[in-house]
């Protein structure tokens, strides 16, 4: 009798019940059942203490009887009598061995052995290393909540699926040429063992199921690593909150389905010449279409990666990497400026929260009407020229979303200052900016140089531009403003707005925003703001005369371009009438110029573009979520990309202005030519002859009357709205 008490839970039997040892009464009824002389084999070892070799913790004596041998053997036994492998709690010892070295060492070593059914390791303590080789489990294989004091080190190996919940694993782990069927469960498992190089590798490996590391916990040494490496993962892999107390190293790994590294740690211990690439190296990583590789934070406050990662992509990956609150300014320079790239063409997507630079401020969400928010990003461009000018440091701003109400940038630098004197220039600068309306420090130093007959020195004359260019990029967008106020397009709110775009210095916000409105509405409106700009610019009349007679204004050339079907035909003939006739009647019909285009093909669209260099350019015809359609030919209709057209307009986004895509499903083909056009107008989903007629109608009205593009867009819907159109038939300028 094995009086071994179980103490790890098991899930298979309730809590009430007091589980023992079943081997004595296995072995009694083979016993039994022998005829002869019983075997060897047939008998169960008990140890002093009352417990059988498999559960015994008397490691000398069970060396001395043999366990390899006597587990080996129960293997037989419950094959050929059909039984489960129960073999929960036991003690695992190996046989002794010698090294390449010389040394010994107890292995415990199993190989080319058949796992029929579930082999349940439930809490098992192998106090030797365990070799499996050329091992397959054709059910599952759980070592829940067992104990690993040594190596463990599977190889060329089959298993349906794997659970490692809780487990400890506290010497090297080596999973070499293993496919994984099923599910393979290692959540909570702990990893500890310490050695110089890769202590956790998994090579060439292949997980056919759920693959589940979440809260795994690697805590190694110093120069110890995790590895995966030529590893698949065909299904989910989750590696949430998993902590990386190591270096850590996946290569030539492939991503089929979701991957999620979420509140994961990369916890290194240090750098050393053996990890100079990084602490945290993806490299040659493939994710496969649909799949999605995603590394995010989900507290703001607590970035993932606080180490140097290494992050590159493979040629032939297809799917999408996401990162979101992300410490994207730790990854290696060149990696950056790769996953930047990808990120233009849609395979990655660096989200919200991201510190894609050395320093960033917060993301900064101005509320403004779409025709008002130029002047709020032209202020943004002004106010980082003036900051590198003025501080020898670069700065930049980028665009994080722009729509119809609103936009959202943030400042940045990759200059290797403190983040305390970075945030102190920008306050300085903000100061110093505003007071360049004030005083007259530049004009000064200009007088005395003069007066003096000296010449200024390098800085100072560098001084007095950068002044110069900055009171005057100022004064141009306050002209503007003054602008839309006399016409009612701009209120102190916008002016506040305008303000909180550059503002470093929270003191007295409101009333400068308030004193600058006033000045706004005093010198920048009505009377005073159209004769200070005839005193200003009064002599440069002469520059734009011609034989005694003024030049004509620039004329503003509108490219139709009208790509029909022969199977679903469209009114285009009524839409360009509609707009010709528009033209003729407008006020500004002097200055525009409508050119037209039919049966577009990819050659007739290049060839127009090159011919008319135009100001506005009209698509009308059909649409794929894929792209613009042109014209049938022999091989049926040319379905033309967003980014091919991007390309396009690339080439003319000196001359073009505008472009109107008045065709189904363009919104995607808008947002990749808006990379390169000021405005482009798309279309959110399918759309009828007869509102795409009311648009152009519309827009074209108020572009004859000499109103800017967003104006026109909003008479183009008030036109379809007046028509009882609406929903997903409005269009959108982007």
């Amino acid at each position: 009798m094995c009086n071994h008490a179980y103490t790890v839970p098991d899930t298979n039997r309730r809590d009430s019940e007091e589980k023992r040892c079943p081997y004595p009464e296995f072995y009694e009824r083979l016993r039994r059942a022998s005829s002869g002389e019983v075997s060897r084999s047939q008998t169960l070892l008990i140890d002093d203490s009352g417990a059988c070799i498999f559960h015994s913790r008397s490691i000398d004596w069970k060396r001395e009887n043999d366990f390899t041998g006597k587990f080996l053997e129960l293997l037989q036994l419950l094959n050929g009598a059909g039984q489960k492998y129960d073999f929960s709690e036991f003690v695992f010892v190996g046989a002794e061995r010698c090294t390449k070295r010389g040394t010994k060492e107890h292995v415990l070593h199993i190989s080319d052995i058949t796992f029929l059914e579930d082999a349940n390791f439930l809490g098992a303590t192998f106090a030797d290393t365990l070799e499996l080789d050329t091992v397959t489990f054709r059910r599952d294989a759980m070592f829940r909540r067992s104990i690993f004091l040594q190596d463990l080190k599977v190889s060329n190996s089959h298993l349906n699926s794997l659970d490692f919940i809780r487990a400890s694993l506290q010497g090297l782990v080596y999973f070499s040429n293993v496919d994984f069927l099923n599910a393979v469960l290692l959540d909570h498992a702990r990893f500890t063992g310490t050695a110089d190089g890769r202590v956790v590798k998994f090579d060439n490996v292949q997980f056919g199921g759920m693959a589940d590391f979440s809260d795994v916990s690697f805590t190694l040494g110093t120069e110890s690593s995790v590895g995966f490496l030529n590893v698949l993962f065909t299904d989910i892999a989750d590696f949430t909150n998993v902590h990386f107390q190591c270096h850590v190293e996946f290569r030539k790994v492939s991503f089929a389905s979701s991957a999620e590294f979420l509140d994961t740690s990369f916890d290194s211990l240090g750098s050393s010449a053996r990890h100079r690439g990084g602490a945290v190296n993806f490299t040659h990583i493939n994710v496969t279409a649909p799949g999605v590789l995603t590394f995010m934070s989900t507290d703001p406050g607590n970035k993932l990666f606080n180490h140097d990662v290494m992050i590159r992509m493979s040629e032939e990956s297809s799917g999408m990497v996401r990162f979101e609150n992300v410490n994207f300014n730790r990854i290696s320079a060149d990696c950056r400026q790769e996953l930047i790239q990808l990120a233009k063409s849609g395979r990655v997507e660096i989200g919200p929260g991201c510190i894609k630079y050395r320093f960033q401020t917060g993301i900064r969400t101005i509320f403004v009407d779409q025709g008002n928010a130029p002047l709020v990003l032209e202020l943004c461009q002004t106010f980082t020229n003036y900051f590198t000018a003025s501080n020898g440091l670069n700065l930049g701003f980028e665009v994080v979303e722009r729509d119809r109400s609103k936009v959202s940038f943030f400042y940045f630098t990759d200059e290797d200052i403190s983040e305390v004197e970075f945030l102190e220039r920008l306050a300085q600068t903000e100061r110093g900016l505003w007071n360049l309306l004030s005083n007259t420090s530049g004009e000064s130093r200009l007088a005395a140089g003069e007066s003096t007959g000296t010449t200024l020195t390098t800085g100072g004359k560098r001084a007095v531009i950068n002044a110069v260019d900055g009171i005057s990029a100022v004064m141009g967008t306050l002209f503007r403003a003054g602008a839309r106020i006399v016409v009612g397009a701009w209120k102190e709110s916008d002016t506040q707005a305008l303000l909180g775009a550059i503002r470093f210095n929270d003191e007295g916000s409101e009333e400068r925003a308030r004193s600058l409105h006033q000045a706004l509405v005093d010198r920048y409106t009505g009377q005073t703001l159209f004769g200070f700009s005839h005193q200003q610019n009064h002599l440069l009349a002469p520059m734009a005369e011609e034989g005694g007679k003024r030049l004509a204004p620039a004329k503003v050339t509108i490219l139709f371009l009208g790509a029909n079907s022969s199977r679903s035909p469209l009114e285009l003939e009524k839409e360009v009438s509609k707009i010709q006739n528009n033209l003729k009647q407008a006020r500004e019909r002097d200055n525009l110029v409508l050119k037209q285009e039919w049966a577009v093909t990819v050659d007739s669209l290049i060839q127009a573009m090159l011919d008319e260099s135009p100001t506005i350019v009209h698509f009308a015809g059909h649409g794929v979520d894929s792209g613009i359609v042109l014209q049938d030919g022999p091989n049926g209709p040319q379905v033309v990309s967003g980014d091919a057209l991007s390309d396009l307009f690339k080439l003319f986004k000196e001359t073009v202005r505008c472009v109107v895509l008045n065709a189904c499903y363009s919104e995607h083909q808008a947002h990749a030519i808006r990379q390169h056009i000021p405005y482009v107008i798309g279309m959110r989903a399918g759309i009828l002859d007869s509102v795409a007629i009311a648009f152009s109608t519309g827009f074209y009205k108020a572009i004859g009357a000499g109103r800017d593009v967003p104006f026109a867009f909003d008479m183009g819907e008030v036109c379809i709205k007046m028509e009882g159109f609406e929903g997903e038939n409005m269009p959108i300028l982007i």
